[in-house]
C-alpha cells in the first residue's frame, strides 16, 4: 500500500515539475495552457487542446497566473436545444410581424367601410329591417299554403272519385314541399342574420379597440 503511495506521489511531483519546466521554458509573453483530457490526464502547452476535447481550458500568463478559463464545447444536446431554441424565438418574432401586419390592415379596413360607430348600427338596422321583412313575408306565405293544404285534404276525405282523390293526392304533395321550402328559406336567412349580427358585434368591438369612438 505504501508502494503505491509512493508511486502516486513521484508521479504527481513529475507533472508538477514537467509543467514549471515549460512554464520556465517558455518566452515572457508566451501563454500556457492547461487542461485535463478525458482520461484525467492533466497537459500543459504553449498551443490550446485540441478541439476534440470536451473539457475547459484555463490559460496562464508567463508568471503562471491564470488569465482565462475557456468553457467546454456545448455537448450535441446542448447544441440541439440552442438550435431549437433559436428557431422557437424567430418563429415568435414572425408572429408577432405578423400580428402587427394583420392589425394594421383590419384598421384600415375598418376606417375605409365606417365614418364611426353609429354607421355600423345604422347598416345593423338596415339589415335586421330587409331581412327580418323577407322572414315575415315567408312566414305569411306558409300560413297561407297551411291553409290551402287544410282545404284540399278535406276535400280529398269527402271526394268518392278514385281520379279526384289522385289529384287531390298530387297537390297535397306539391303543398307539403312548398312548406318544406318556405320552412327551409326561413331558416337560411336567420342563420344568415345571426352571421351578420356577429360580423357587425366584431366590427363594432374591433372599431372601438383600433379606432376609437370618435370619427375614423
Amino acid at each position: 500500500m505504501s508502494g503505491g503511495r509512493k508511486r502516486g506521489s513521484v508521479w504527481w511531483r513529475g507533472v508538477f515539475w514537467g509543467g514549471l519546466a515549460l512554464v520556465l521554458a517558455l518566452p515572457a509573453h508566451a501563454d500556457i495552457y492547461r487542461w485535463v483530457d478525458d482520461d484525467g490526464t492533466v497537459h500543459y502547452s504553449n498551443t490550446p487542446q485540441p478541439e476534440a476535447s470536451q473539457r475547459e481550458r484555463r490559460v496562464f500568463d508567463s508568471r503562471g497566473l491564470m488569465r482565462e478559463i475557456i468553457p467546454a464545447p456545448p455537448t450535441a444536446e446542448e447544441r440541439e436545444q440552442a438550435r431549437a431554441e433559436q428557431e422557437r424565438a424567430q418563429q415568435e418574432l414572425e408572429a408577432a410581424r405578423q400580428a402587427r401586419a394583420d392589425q394594421a390592415a383590419r384598421e384600415r379596413q375598418l376606417r375605409q367601410a365606417y365614418e364611426n360607430l353609429d354607421e355600423i348600427e345604422e347598416l345593423r338596422a338596415r339589415r335586421v329591417a330587409a331581412i327580418g321583412g323577407d322572414i315575415a313575408r315567408s312566414e305569411a306565405q306558409e300560413i297561407t299554403l297551411l291553409r290551402e293544404r287544410e282545404r284540399i285534404r278535406r276535400q280529398y276525405e269527402s271526394s268518392e272519385s278514385a281520379s279526384a282523390r289522385a289529384r287531390f293526392e298530387v297537390q297535397l304533395e306539391d303543398l307539403e314541399a312548398r312548406i318544406d321550402r318556405e320552412r327551409a328559406y326561413r331558416r337560411g336567412q336567420e342563420d344568415r342574420l345571426a352571421a351578420i349580427q356577429q360580423r357587425l358585434d366584431l366590427d363594432r368591438e374591433d372599431y372601438q379597440r383600433l379606432v376609437g369612438n370618435g370619427e375614423g
